[in-house]
This record gives structure tokens, C-alpha cells and sequence, in this order.
């Protein structure tokens, strides 16, 4: 029986470098306490680029072609979970009436992407593209390592994001009411991990492109 191509867990590993590459580079600016996020991205997004199309001119047409239809899910999925993400933090927020400003960050990474003497339009702009990516690009890295695509490893992965958020953010942004954003934070991920694992379940592509993307055992 002739053995169907497929993807080595390596190669998804390497590959997902490309879509964390922004989260990669907050995670960066964050632990070097640096003024801008345009250097750590461009770096990473340099190597990144770099890794996937070395790797992918080696890949079979019928492993690129899966692949293609993967990321497109991905961004698709990852619309929606970001969507419900924001949501529920700010109907959290506003319900509970707590004083944490969950879209606090925009500006922030707006400042360190445009300049602190930006207009504020421009920032917050800037920002929330910023947000957007990271939201995309954590789908579409969870759905080229994930094989079969569900609700439980979804949220597996969203709590993952979570605890680096946790971790990192309430001492970036000089919070105090840490456990109001705590809070606000587990919520938003539940939802996107639980929005992104109904998209990508629901998905036929997910199913159909299992065997391509990471074999039939792995």
C-alpha cells in the first residue's frame, strides 16, 4: 500500500513559527523591556518566512495544497474566536462593572508599533491590527500542529495562552486590579478557545486534510 505524504511533526512545529511570530515578538519586547515592537517582529518574521518557504517548495502538491486549505480554516476560525474573545471581555467588564479596561493594550501596542507621538487614532489603529494578527496567527499555528481539530484541544491551547498572559501582562501594563484581569482574561480565552474549536470541528477541510497534514498515526 503506497504510503500517503504527509507532514513530520517537525515540519508543523517549524511551520507554526510563522503564524506565533507576532505573539513571539511581544513575548520578546516584554522580557527585554524594549520601546517598540517593530525590530523583535521583523526579526522573527524574517526567520519565520524564511523556515516556511524553505520548507514548503520540499513539500509534495498534495501536502501544500492541505496545508493551504489548513491555513485558510485557521484564519477563518481565528476571526470568529478573536471576535468572541473581545466580546466577552467587554460584557464581562461591562456587567460586572470592573474598573480593568480589557482593550487597555491596543494603545500599548499601538505606541510600541507607531510611536508614542502618534496621534491616537493612529495608535489605536495600529494596535488592534496588531491584536487582530496575534488572534489569527494562534489559530492558524494551532490548526497546521493540531491533526484532528476539536473543542477540548482548543481550549488546551487557549489556556496556554492564557497563562502567558497572566504571567506577563498584569506587570507590562502596571496593573493593579490584577484580579479583575484575571478574571476578564480566563473568560475571554474559554471563548475563543471554545469558538475556535466549534469552527475547525464543524469544518469538513479539518477532516479531509488530516491525513496530508500529520499522517495517519501522528
Amino acid at each position: 500500500m503506497e504510503r500517503v505524504p504527509s507532514l513530520r511533526p517537525a515540519e508543523r512545529l517549524l511551520l507554526a513559527l510563522l503564524p506565533l511570530s507576532t505573539g513571539g515578538a511581544v513575548l520578546v519586547a516584554i522580557l527585554l523591556d524594549s520601546d517598540s515592537l517593530v525590530s523583535p517582529t521583523l526579526v522573527l518574521l524574517a526567520g519565520s518566512v524564511t523556515t516556511a518557504v524553505v520548507l514548503t517548495r520540499r513539500l509534495p502538491a498534495v501536502v501544500r495544497r492541505a496545508l493551504s486549505r489548513r491555513v485558510r480554516l485557521g484564519l477563518l476560525a481565528g476571526l470568529a474566536a478573536t471576535a468572541a474573545y473581545d466580546m466577552v471581555r467587554y460584557l464581562a467588564v461591562a456587567a460586572m462593572n470592573w474598573s480593568v479596561r480589557p482593550f487597555q493594550v491596543f494603545a500599548l501596542f499601538g505606541q510600541l508599533l507607531v510611536g508614542r507621538d502618534a496621534p491616537t487614532g493612529v495608535q489605536y489603529l495600529a494596535g488592534t491590527a496588531f491584536h487582530l494578527l496575534n488572534g489569527l496567527g494562534f489559530a492558524v499555528a494551532y490548526v497546521v500542529v493540531v491533526r484532528r481539530p476539536g473543542v477540548a484541544s482548543a481550549v488546551v491551547w487557549a489556556l496556554v495562552l492564557e497563562a502567558f498572559t497572566v504571567a506577563l501582562y498584569p506587570p507590562w501594563l502596571w496593573l493593579t486590579a490584577v484580579g479583575e484581569f484575571v478574571s476578564v482574561s480566563l473568560l475571554g480565552h474559554l471563548a475563543y478557545g471554545t469558538t475556535l474549536g466549534l469552527v475547525t470541528t464543524r469544518s469538513a477541510e479539518a477532516r479531509n486534510d488530516a491525513q496530508a497534514v500529520a499522517g495517519a498515526g501522528r
